[in-house]
């Protein structure tokens, strides 16, 4: 179902219930196992049809549908609209994830506290308008919308959405659920650029899961992104995650040892540095940057040699290395050597 007015595809993931099921002149409980909730339906003056995808639609256009999104940490209802509110407010096209289901802003806005978090607005052509109807409901960290469309005036869509909302239940996840959830949820903030908000959803489900590799390698890249003032924070993370040689991918564990060495570069742990960085070489031998990092290692405990013979393949790999070489702290150890000078000074 397009209803008139859905968030973006990267805020909602819409609910896949398991299986179509009717109910004839009869309210209708519709249980969403995805997303954890339960509630009931009024009676319609014909069939309610609920979809695979775990929309409903009664006869006369009135339409229902379960979505979720993530907050960084445990929130309220009201957090929940006014996230929901930020992102459809004021905006004058749908995004382009949307399947061009939001045409305009939302206009004639309502929001009420009670008996549930609500906000209402009409969309949609001025011949045609349509009443959105959203509750919104939360289970620690996520949260949950209810959506209850039809004809602007529609008694029957504010009966259903009265109905709807009064007997939404909020169900706990499975453990495994809820897992995947967290994980998605850090790797989503992780995609639109919010790092610190991802590394707030991997450090619950890590708390949870001390064991969770995938969750420490979350908070580990998270705390990269946001930079040197969260490496302390991160590190613990990285060195958990480099623990499991199962629970990553090669491309993962390559890296959790970049950014494990680099940070262990910016807080002085040299020799553990060199340790990880030697692991990334071996593995990732025609990564400019690894070598690059390692010869610093090296320069930084005092193996002259060694680090030269990693800078010449760090400069082999990638040339452009040499300026910063010049100037990096890290190799002032090997400045004012021949070798070190005819290797980084550029070619007249």
């Amino acid at each position: 179902m397009k209803h008139a007015a859905a968030l973006a595809l990267a805020l909602l993931a819409c609910a896949h219930a398991p299986a179509a099921k009717e109910a004839r002149a009869a309210s209708l409980e519709v249980q969403d196992a995805v997303h954890g909730v339960r509630y009931a339906l009024p009676a319609a003056s014909e069939t309610w049809q609920v979809t695979r995808e775990g929309t409903a639609r009664s006869p006369s256009g009135v339409e229902t549908e379960i979505s979720s999104f993530p907050l960084p940490r445990p929130g309220t209802p009201q957090q929940c609209r006014e996230y929901a509110r930020a992102r459809l407010s004021g905006k004058n096209a749908a995004p382009a994830d949307t399947g061009g289901a939001s045409a305009e802003a939302p206009r004639e806005q309502a929001s009420s506290d009670a008996p549930v978090v609500a906000w209402s607005f009409t969309s949609g052509a001025a011949s045609a308008p349509v009443r959105n109807r959203w509750a919104f409901f939360t289970r620690d960290a996520d949260c949950l919308v209810l959506y209850v469309t039809g004809p602007k005036g529609d008694a029957f869509a504010d009966q259903t959405f009265d109905t709807a909302a009064r007997s939404f239940q909020v169900l706990p996840l499975p453990p495994e659920r809820q897992r995947d959830v967290d994980l998605l949820a850090g790797m989503g903030f992780l995609e639109r650029r919010e790092p610190a908000s991802a590394l707030e959803r991997f450090e619950a489900l890590t708390h949870r899961e001390p064991d969770n590799a995938k969750a420490h390698f979350g908070a580990l890249m998270a705390g990269f992104e946001l930079g040197q003032e969260a490496y302390a924070r991160a590190l613990p993370h990285g060195k958990l995650a480099l623990r499991s040689e199962r629970d990553l991918t090669p491309e993962q564990r390559h890296l959790a040892l970049r950014a494990v060495g680099v940070m262990q570069l910016a807080e002085n742990q040299v020799r553990e540095a060199a340790d990880t960085l030697a692991e990334l070489v071996v593995r990732a031998p025609d990564l400019a940057e690894a070598q690059y990092n390692y010869a610093c290692a090296l320069a930084r405990l005092g193996d002259a040699q060694a680090a030269m013979d990693h800078l010449r393949t760090a400069l082999r790999l990638d040339g452009e290395l040499a300026a910063h070489a010049r100037q990096d702290e890290d190799l002032k150890s090997l400045r004012g050597s021949a070798a070190f000078e005819q290797l980084t000074t550029p070619a007249k």
